[in-house]
């Protein structure tokens, strides 16, 4: 058996998000990854993936692995899956990795863009990939709000643990994470929320982003927001942003097993 990672990007609009799931619920990443490869090797191979993002969620730096006792070269791999695979999801790279590597548990850190269209008019070409917003927002406020989030803490404010409804965890479920990055910037009418982390809540971005709208409006001030953190309670005004203005654009892994190549261009 080799292992095999590959860099992943798709356009999350019509998946239910990127766990498997039955038939009925409708198609997944997952789901439509694992039929691509099972139909070039013959054989079922499961996909683990870096990050498990929700319906409607994008994903340009997905990366994922699976095991096959397929002895067919990387690049016929990546010519196959993509010439099996939808064209809202395209593997932009294909390698061998050590045994150990996983997905989702050598990952180093994740990041996630969030996208605001904020004009008094909606852009057609910017509707699938952002969350368009007329009221004006104050774009510094959001910075200095996010300079809250850095460090090691509690975000149980703004999300819960992946491991809340799995029967095989029964607990406790820590909130806990390090947040390495979390940025607001203004490029003329798009607004950016980058955030770095070693693991995410579930939801966690698009609550924070919910929540750092409120700042942006001025109808949550920076003490507020700070204490919202702090408090680590869901019982707050922020609501989740909407999930197709979100974005996983990359995971970071130790040299040694992807050696830098998460980034490698066809």
């Amino acid at each position: 058996m080799s292992k095999l990672a590959c860099g992943i990007e798709y356009d999350g609009t019509d998946y239910r998000g990127f766990q498997r799931q039955p038939e009925s619920h409708g198609l997944t990443i997952q789901g439509v990854l694992e039929t691509a490869i099972t139909r070039i090797s013959g054989t079922m191979s499961v996909v683990y993936g870096a990050g498990r993002t929700d319906a409607g969620v994008h994903a340009s730096g997905q990366v994922i692995h699976f095991s096959t006792a397929s002895h067919l070269a990387p690049q016929a791999w990546l010519r196959g899956l993509n010439a099996l695979l939808p064209r809202t999801v395209a593997v932009r790279w294909l390698r061998e990795v050590p045994e150990s590597f996983h997905a989702r548990y050598s990952a180093r850190s994740r990041s996630y863009r969030y996208t605001i269209w904020n004009d008094v008019a909606p852009s057609a070409l910017q509707a699938r990939y952002s969350y368009f917003r007329s009221q004006e927002l104050d774009t510094d406020l959001m910075q200095a709000a996010c300079q809250v989030l850095p460090g090691r803490k509690d975000f149980g404010a703004f999300g819960s643990s992946p491991d809340k409804h799995n029967p095989l965890k029964p607990g406790p479920h820590s909130c806990v994470r390090t947040m390495l990055k979390a940025e607001c910037s203004r490029h003329d009418a798009l607004i950016y929320c980058d955030f770095t982390a070693d693991a995410f809540l579930t939801g966690q971005v698009r609550r924070m982003v919910g929540t750092l709208l409120l700042v942006g409006q001025k109808r949550l001030n920076l003490d507020e927001f700070a204490s919202l953190v702090r408090q680590a309670r869901k019982t707050h005004p922020g609501s989740a942003a909407p999930p197709h203005g979100l974005c996983l654009v990359g995971v970071e892994y130790p040299a040694e097993l992807l050696n830098g190549l998460e980034n490698e261009k066809r």
